[in-house]
């Protein structure tokens, strides 16, 4: 079983820590992903929904290998069996938007940061592309 069991219900108590601990990470400007043992989302913050373009009730029933493209998902798979062998990774990942867009990442993943509950942190290497501007519009200065 995962972490504790509350009621015979480990996800329970996977998603009350990983709420707790991205209470304390809200205002990091990064996306933050917080999984269990099993790669399952269990929390994430505002920024992973904006680069996945996911909603968050969506993150939380998805897994590391729904975000991965599909030639990558066996070495995605290796990835989180050796990332949770040596407690810390740190690299570059693809990861498939809700549009089927890649978006290259830079990320840092920290294993057990409360038993079971494991975090990762991504940004884009490039800037998330936004939507066209209608035509007619201009960009204020900032």
């Amino acid at each position: 079983m995962d972490a504790l069991t509350v009621a015979g219900k480990p996800e329970n108590v996977d998603r009350a820590r990983a709420h707790a601990l991205l209470a304390y990470l809200a205002d990091v400007p990064v996306a933050i992903l917080v999984a269990n043992n099993g790669a399952r989302y269990v929390d994430v913050n505002r920024h992973a929904v904006q680069l996945t373009g996911y909603t968050r009730a969506e993150l939380t029933k998805m897994q590391l290998a729904d975000l991965t493209p599909n030639p990558n998902r066996r070495l995605g798979q290796r990835l989180w069996r050796a990332f949770l062998r040596r407690g810390r990774m740190e690299g570059r990942y693809a990861l498939c938007r809700k549009n089927g867009a890649i978006v290259e990442t830079t990320y840092v993943a920290i294993a057990n940061v409360l038993p079971g509950v494991h975090v990762s942190a991504l940004i884009p290497t490039r800037p998330t592309p936004r939507p066209p501007r209608r035509p007619g519009t201009s960009r204020r200065a900032k």
